[in-house]
C-alpha cells in the first residue's frame, strides 16, 4: 500500500514538475506575457530541470525505458533553450520578427493596384546577394520607404516566389504587430499538428506522459525558437511535408501533391525529393503535383503577373543560388566556400567577395552529395520505402540549399518525431546525436564564440557532416538494416 501510495506521489510530483517546464516553455516560445524573464526565470527553469533530473536519478518506473530516456535528453533541450532564449531577451531582442516583416511588407505590396514588386535586393559587385542587415545603407530605397510607410521594422529582402507573397495578402491586413502575433500563434499550432502527423506517420502512440515530454523538447528545441523570434516559415515548412508523407502513407496522392507543391512554391527546396516518387513510379502523384503547380503558379501570375515572376526567376534566384559563407549558415557550399576563405566570418560581416571558383566549386559539391543520396535512393527503389525515402530526403535538402540558416532545422523535427517510434539497426546514434548537435545549438555557439581560424573551420563541417552521415544510414538498402529479424519497416 505505501509503495502504490508512493508512486502515486512520485507520478504527481512528475506531472507537476514537466507541466510546469511546458508553460515556461510555451511561453518563452511566443515571448508575450513574460512570465519567463532575465537571470530569475533562468535560475526557475534551471531549479525545475534540476529537480526533475533528481528525480529521474531516483527510477520513475512508471516511464517506459523509452520514454525516461527521452526525457532525460529534453531537459537537456529545455535547459539549453530557455538559457539561450535569456540572452537573446536579454539583448535586447532588436532584430525580433525582421524576416517577418519582409514577409508583411512583401504582402502590402503585392495588395496594391497594381501590385508593387516586392523584390528589391542589395547585390555585391559579384553578383551574390548582400545580407548585411546591420547596414541600413546596404539596403534598396525603395524597400525602406515601404517599411517606413507601413510601420514595419527595417526589414531584411524578400527572396521568396511571388506565390509566397500573395498568401501573405491576408497579413498584410492586420497591423504589423496583430500580424505578427497571428503569424507566430499559427507557426506554434502548425508545428504542434506536424508533430502529431509525424509521430502517427512513425507508428508512435502518444500517451499524455510522452506528449507532456515532447512538447516540452519541442518548445524548447532552438531552430523553433530561432524560427519564431525571427518570424521565419519553419513551422508552414514543417506542417506542409509532414502533411505531405502523413497522405501519402494512407494512399492519398492527390492531397499529398498539394501539399508539397505549395511548399514548393512558398521555398523550392522541397523540389529535392521529387525525383524520389519518380524511383518508385508514383505516376498518379506526379501528375497530381505537377498539375498543382501549374495551377498554383497561374493563380499566382493572376494575381500579380509575368513580370514579378521573371524578376525573382532572372534576377533573386541567381544572386541567392551562390549562398553565403558566414558562420550562421549551416550549408554544405557555406562550408566549402569558408574552406576557399580560411575563415569563418558572422552574418555581420558578411565577405563582399569570395576566391575565384569558391561559388562554382561549393555548388558542385552541394550537387554530388545530392546525386550521392539519390543514387542511394534508387538502389534501393523496389523495397518500396518511398515515406521514408522523402523523409531522408528532407533532411538532405536542409544542408544542400545554399542558405541554411540555424531555424531551417525546424524541418528536422520531421524525421526526428517519424523515427522515434523505430528501431534502426543502423543511424540511431547518429540521429540522436544529430538531434542533440541542433536542438541545442551547441556547435553554432562554439563557433561563434572561438576566434581561432582552424577551430572554425574545423567546426564548420559537423552539423552538414552529421546530417550526411545521418540521411546515409536512413538510405541503407535493407540488407544492411537487417540482423537477425529486426529491421527498419515503411510507416
Amino acid at each position: 500500500m505505501k509503495t502504490a501510495v508512493r508512486r502515486t506521489s512520485d507520478e504527481w510530483l512528475w506531472l507537476a514538475l514537466w507541466s510546469a517546464m511546458l508553460l515556461i516553455a510555451a511561453d518563452n516560445l511566443l515571448g508575450y506575457f513574460s512570465i519567463h524573464t532575465g537571470k530569475w526565470g533562468l535560475l526557475a527553469s534551471a531549479l525545475l530541470a534540476l529537480a526533475a533530473g533528481v528525480q529521474a536519478m531516483g527510477g520513475v518506473r512508471f516511464l517506459r525505458r523509452r520514454d525516461a530516456g527521452l526525457a532525460a535528453l529534453m531537459l537537456v533541450v529545455f535547459f539549453a533553450g530557455q538559457a539561450m532564449q535569456t540572452l537573446r531577451m536579454g539583448s535586447g531582442a532588436q532584430n525580433r520578427g525582421v524576416d517577418f516583416s519582409a514577409y508583411y511588407l512583401a504582402g502590402k505590396l503585392v495588395s496594391q493596384t497594381p501590385a508593387e514588386s516586392p523584390y528589391h535586393p542589395s547585390l555585391f559587385a559579384d553578383g551574390r546577394m548582400n545580407l548585411n542587415l546591420t547596414a541600413a545603407a546596404a539596403m534598396d530605397p525603395d524597400w525602406q520607404a515601404a517599411s517606413i510607410r507601413y510601420h514595419a521594422p527595417l526589414s531584411a529582402p524578400f527572396l521568396y516566389p511571388p506565390f509566397f507573397a500573395v498568401l501573405m495578402k491576408p497579413f498584410a491586413l492586420l497591423s504589423f504587430v496583430a500580424a505578427y502575433r497571428v503569424w507566430s500563434l499559427l507557426s506554434v499550432l502548425l508545428v504542434i499538428a506536424a508533430a502529431w502527423l509525424a509521430l502517427d506517420v512513425g507508428g508512435v502512440k502518444i500517451s499524455p506522459k510522452l506528449a507532456l515530454i515532447l512538447g516540452v523538447g519541442i518548445f524548447s528545441f532552438y531552430p523553433l525558437l530561432d524560427s519564431l523570434f525571427y518570424g521565419q516559415m519553419g513551422g508552414a515548412i514543417l506542417f506542409l511535408f509532414a502533411a505531405s508523407v502523413w497522405l501519402l502513407a494512407r494512399g492519398r496522392d492527390c492531397s499529398s501533391a498539394l501539399c508539397l507543391a505549395v511548399a514548393t512554391l512558398v521555398k523550392l527546396t522541397p523540389a529535392l525529393a521529387v525525383p524520389v516518387l519518380v524511383f518508385h513510379r508514383r505516376w498518379r502523384w506526379l501528375a497530381a503535383y505537377v498539375v498543382w503547380l501549374i495551377a498554383l503558379t497561374a493563380f499566382s501570375v493572376q494575381q500579380v503577373g509575368w513580370t514579378m515572376h521573371g524578376e525573382f526567376l532572372h534576377r533573386v534566384l541567381p544572386s541567392i543560388s551562390c549562398g553565403t559563407p558566414v558562420c550562421q549558415n549551416s550549408s554544405v557550399a557555406a562550408v566549402v566556400q569558408e574552406w576557399f576563405m580560411g575563415r569563418v566570418p558572422l552574418a555581420q560581416n558578411t565577405p563582399a567577395s569570395l576566391p575565384p571558383y569558391a561559388c562554382a566549386v561549393s555548388r558542385s559539391v552541394a550537387f554530388a552529395v545530392y546525386a550521392w543520396m539519390l543514387l542511394r535512393c534508387y538502389r534501393r527503389r523496389r523495397e518500396g520505402l518511398v515515406v521514408s525515402d522523402i523523409i531522408a530526403m528532407s533532411l538532405l535538402g536542409i544542408v544542400i540549399s545554399p542558405i541554411s540558416w540555424w531555424h531551417h532545422y525546424t524541418l528536422g523535427l520531421l524525421a526526428f518525431l517519424c523515427l522515434l517510434g523505430k528501431r534502426p539497426v543502423r543511424g540511431n546514434g547518429l540521429l540522436l546525436l544529430l538531434f542533440f548537435a541542433v536542438a541545442t545549438n551547441v556547435v553554432g555557439i562554439i563557433r561563434i564564440l572561438v576566434t581561432n581560424h582552424v577551430t572554425q573551420l574545423l567546426l564548420a563541417p559537423i552539423i552538414p557532416a552529421l546530417t550526411i552521415a545521418v540521411v546515409y544510414a536512413m538510405l541503407a538498402p535493407m540488407s544492411e538494416t537487417t540482423t537477425g529479424s529486426s529491421r527498419t519497416v515503411e510507416p
